[in-house]
């Protein structure tokens, strides 16, 4: 993926001699290497080469200019005019000659845009006009074409497909004014995608002209939601059509697979502006796929059911999300798998991780990681979580899902309702969807989403049954809505009548296709009515409902499902979302089974104690806070005998533990003075000194002073610098010639000695240059051998490490920046040992893992609630020695440091020097462990 600070020319000679050699080295790995079509984002603009052709490929949007006169230009479209009523609001609408300006009339003149050049992020150019085919088909010649053409021998094999990343139609719109009333016109100017082959594309699928009902695009005039409806209809189909029906189909033909994600599918606003609506771009990608940003899980779920259902109904296995981007450093394997396995419980089978950073220089380390990076302290314990969602993937990509629920997706209703004049109207639409899909959940009732288009392409009435693709649904819910397409109409219509189970909740819809028709009075006669959002009344409705899978002991509806069939047998697997609280629950799966546990940890497979009852398989499952497990159900009888543990004794270690660093300790000097002239600055944040400095211009000198003290000159210490070459540096007074030590943490950082020149009190280390086309100085550090503290406003200093101390935050302890392992021993006598098992356990673990020895024995890794290792075996009366190796993140060391918020949900560059939430404190990330206890148990046996 070509992105922040790329420096070989994309697309150019250099660029495929470096794919080649990542080619080969690929082949010699046996390992697949996917092509990303676009330098950065979003796909279709080929790095600027798209754009630069001209106009004619460059976006395009049709924006109603609102005025005391209509206008007239060769780029003019329409004009009209309306009256206002005493509120303000435009009574009807008619044509207007171009130039008429008459008092008592609002004018609207419709003028197509062209994106002009100038954006930045464009190259200097501007996004592409992905409604038009030929356009895309550009993009395909440029950025697809050459891989073919160069490595030939290698597609379908070690090159298996193509990403494509956030193709939408909004891109290079005309920003839209936040001030209201606006500087200067009554009313901003708005904006709506557009193409030269719209008009005739509309009246092709529509049978009417749109340019002479333009106003009912934006104004409530007219039969504003039937031209609404059909506007963004046609809109759908045509971005379909142009871009992801035609790359899918050039990949086809080139036996390469199609997938990647489209933008703003979170909701029903943010997809219809993007993309119109985006499961029916699922049905052209051969590996539908979806991306996850932020720590966090819910935001994501109509995301994930759209391209789940899409995958089921299609026949497509493979499931992909790129996940884990803007979690910036401090995502713990906990956290991945919080994120991962609500994933997979809805869904997705195949983790496309984001990013993995070839370098952490400059800006690089800060864009919008998790930096999936072999800088990373975790990075050789990675296959701890990373086998677990192997496990997964392979189980859940295995047979069909089972779901008997299908929800109309209401992005009809959105297109209806939307006009850029209030987007409130389709956000509470979204609202009542998403309460009502989150209900579903609740209530353990799996579903998933018809698009209509899809629908009218694949769906059939069988029995009292309706089948979209291969999968068959036994209900079907109606939600919160204001149209359905004549199709859908007439499939419930056939549907009711041979005793299909149809659900409503209300508001019903009243019209089809966006017009008002008494069939839909007709059709809901027959339904179950849920008269208002709540969860009680949709369980009512609901009661007769077939439900494959029973859960008891979750009335929050915390634990989420996936069930599968797969042959003669069944796949279950259960999702634990809270990430505070264990649940107990009994599970009911329909029919006769002999399941077992298959442990996607360690890979291990058991059977599974189970009862069979009132026609169903019941198992008890316990979950921790962000726990699952893996069932695999096959014919037969259960094994009936249980065993439990019944905890016998416990014994809590206390006190402090001796401490030994095992990497390199860390100064992170990110404070300075500044010069730019005569004298220095106060003390600022870096990025505000560089920032100042950057403004005056290319060529300017420049000075950065960094302070910090030593309470003891350390026993060894080394300056690191990314880029130094670029620099002169003084360290207390001296001149030093940069004498590289080789790099630490990265390859772009050097090291110099510096233990000699260290001073006891104030050291000060100067930095002069000058700002060039590309200029980025970072934060600059102090490694070696000694400990940490960290004040306020920069004020850092090296202390004496300790041999002893606390283990609940070894920020406090002297390692506030560190990056690494750290070793914690601790002698614990034991008098007696009682019971069958024993494990030790950490009531809190704030790191990415630990690992426990005992007497010398590696136990195992604790990285997942309930934090625990089995120590049965190893432990001994008398003395018995715990050695814990805790490993952390890059958070403390890479930020970001000074947000407010220890861990910001969305990280992005912006999140590392953001005014609004900058402190001049050091916000760090605990590092260590509480409460740590042996717990002895005894096994009972139950027939």
């Amino acid at each position: 993926h070509a992105r922040e600070g790329l420096a070989t020319p994309f697309l150019g000679e250099d660029w495929f001699k470096a794919f080649k050699a990542a080619l080969e080295e690929a082949r010699r790995a046996k390992a697949y290497l996917w092509l990303y079509d676009e330098l950065r984002w979003p796909s279709g603009f080929a790095g600027g080469i798209v754009p630069a052709r001209g106009p004619d490929w460059r976006a395009k949007a049709i924006v109603m200019v609102v005025s005391d006169r209509a206008f007239e230009g060769e780029e003019v479209i329409a004009t009209f005019r309306c009256r206002l009523d005493e509120r303000g609001l435009p009574l009807g609408y008619e044509p207007a000659k171009p130039g008429e300006s008459e008092s008592g009339f609002l004018y609207l003149t419709f003028v197509k845009y062209t994106a002009p050049i100038g954006e930045t992020w464009y190259e200097g150019f501007s996004y592409v006009d992905l409604l038009n085919a030929r356009v895309v088909k550009e993009f395909i010649e440029v950025a697809y074409r050459p891989y073919v053409e160069r490595f030939r021998e290698e597609i379908g094999k070690t090159i298996p497909g193509v990403f494509t990343d956030e193709p939408n139609i909004e891109a290079s719109r005309p920003a839209r004014s936040i001030a209201m009333p606006p500087r200067g016109p009554r009313v901003p100017p708005l904006s709506l995608p557009w193409t030269d082959e719209l008009p005739r594309k509309f009246r092709e699928l529509n049978g009417y002209d749109i340019v002479p009902r333009l106003p009912e695009l934006f104004l409530d005039v007219g039969d504003y939601l039937k031209t609404r409806y059909d506007f963004w209809r046609t809109v759908t189909i045509m971005f379909v059509e142009a871009f992801s029906k035609q790359i899918f189909e050039w990949c086809e033909r080139c036996g390469l697979k199609f997938t990647g994600h489209y933008l703003s599918e979170d909701s029903l606003l943010g997809q219809l502006r993007s993309s119109g609506a985006v499961m029916p771009d699922h049905e052209y990608q051969h590996m539908p796929g979806i991306d996850h940003v932020g720590m966090h899980i819910w935001g994501t779920l109509l995301t994930v059911k759209q391209v789940a259902s899409v995958a089921n109904q299609l026949g497509k296995d493979r499931v992909l999300c790129e996940t884990y981007g803007c979690t910036g450093n401090y995502p713990t394997f906990a956290d991945r798998k919080w994120i991962g396995d609500f994933l997979y419980a809805l869904g997705v089978n195949m983790l496309n991780h984001h990013l993995v950073p070839y370098s952490l220089r400059g800006r690089r380390k800060r864009d919008y990681g998790l930096n999936l990076h072999w800088a990373q302290p975790w990075w050789k314990h990675n296959r701890l979580i990373e086998d677990h969602f192997a496990r997964l993937s392979y189980a859940l990509s295995r047979g069909v899902r089972v779901t008997k629920i299908l929800v109309i997706h209401p992005i009809g209703s959105a297109w209806a309702l939307y006009t850029p004049l209030n987007e409130a109207r389709v956000a509470q639409l979204n609202d009542k969807l998403m309460w009502l899909l989150r209900a579903l959940l609740k209530l353990h009732l799996d579903f998933e989403l018809g698009d209509e288009l899809l629908m009218a392409k694949y769906a059939e009435v069988r029995g009292a049954s309706l089948k979209v693709g291969r999968a068959v649904y036994d209900v079907v819910i109606v939600p919160p809505s204001i149209t359905l397409s004549s199709t859908t109409v007439k499939l419930l219509e056939e549907y009711v009548s041979r005793g299909g189970m149809l659900v409503a909740v209300e508001q019903l819809p009243s019209r089809v296709d966006g017009l008002p028709d008494k069939r839909i009075k007709e059709l809901f006669e027959k339904a179950v009515l849920v008269k208002e959002l709540d969860i009680r009344e949709l369980e009512r409705a609901l009661k007769k409902a077939p439900k494959p899978v029973i859960i008891k002991g979750d009335p929050g509806g915390d634990v989420l499902y996936h069930l599968r069939r797969d042959g003669d047998m069944m796949i279950l697997f259960l999702a634990n979302t809270n990430r505070h609280e264990c649940h107990e629950v009994e599970v009911g799966v329909e029919g006769s089974w002999a399941p077992e546990l298959w442990n996607t940890l360690t890979g291990d497979i058991s059977s599974m104690p189970a009862s069979i009852k009132e026609g169903r398989t019941w198992v008890r499952v316990r979950l921790p806070p962000i726990g699952s497990v893996l069932i695999v159900l096959r014919p037969g009888q259960p094994v009936r005998a249980e065993r439990e543990l019944r905890k016998v004794r416990e014994i809590e270690v206390m006190g402090e533990w001796r401490i030994r660093r095992l990497d390199p300790n860390v100064l992170v000097l990110d404070y300075c003075r500044y010069s730019i002239g005569e004298g220095f600055s106060d003390v600022l944040p870096l990025w505000k000194a560089w920032r100042e400095i950057v403004r005056r211009g290319v060529g300017t000198p420049f000075t950065l002073r960094f302070e910090f003290e030593c309470q003891v000159r350390p026993s060894k210490a080394l300056l690191v610098v990314e880029n130094p070459r670029a620099y002169r540096f003084r360290l207390n007074g001296r001149d030093l010639d940069w004498i590289d030590a080789g790099s630490w943490l990265d390859p772009s950082f050097r090291m110099m000695e510096v233990t000699e020149l260290l001073r006891e009190g104030q050291n000060i280390v100067e930095v002069e240059g000058v700002v060039g086309l590309e200029p980025e100085f970072e934060n600059i550090y102090i490694v070696g051998e000694f400990g940490v503290e960290a004040g306020y406003r920069g004020l850092v200093r090296i202390v004496r490490e300790k041999e002893y101390g606390k283990a609940e935050n070894l920020c406090e302890e002297g390692y506030p920046f560190y990056a690494g392992r750290v070793e914690l021993r601790k002698e614990v006598p034991l008098n007696r040992l009682t019971g069958h098992k024993a494990f030790l356990r950490f009531e809190e673990l704030n790191a990415a893992l630990a690992i426990v020895y005992v007497n010398g024995v590696k136990a195992g890794e604790a990285f997942l609630p309930p934090y625990e290792v089995e120590v049965t075996g190893l432990l001994r009366s008398g003395t018995n020695e715990l050695r814990i190796i805790l490993v952390n993140t890059l958070r403390n060391l890479l930020g970001p440091l000074h947000h407010k918020a220890v861990d910001p949900p969305f990280i992005s560059p912006e999140t590392f020097a953001e005014e609004a939430s900058w402190t001049d404190q050091y916000v760090l990330r605990p590092f260590g462990f509480r409460g740590v206890k042996i717990e002895f148990y005894e096994v009972l046996s139950n027939s």
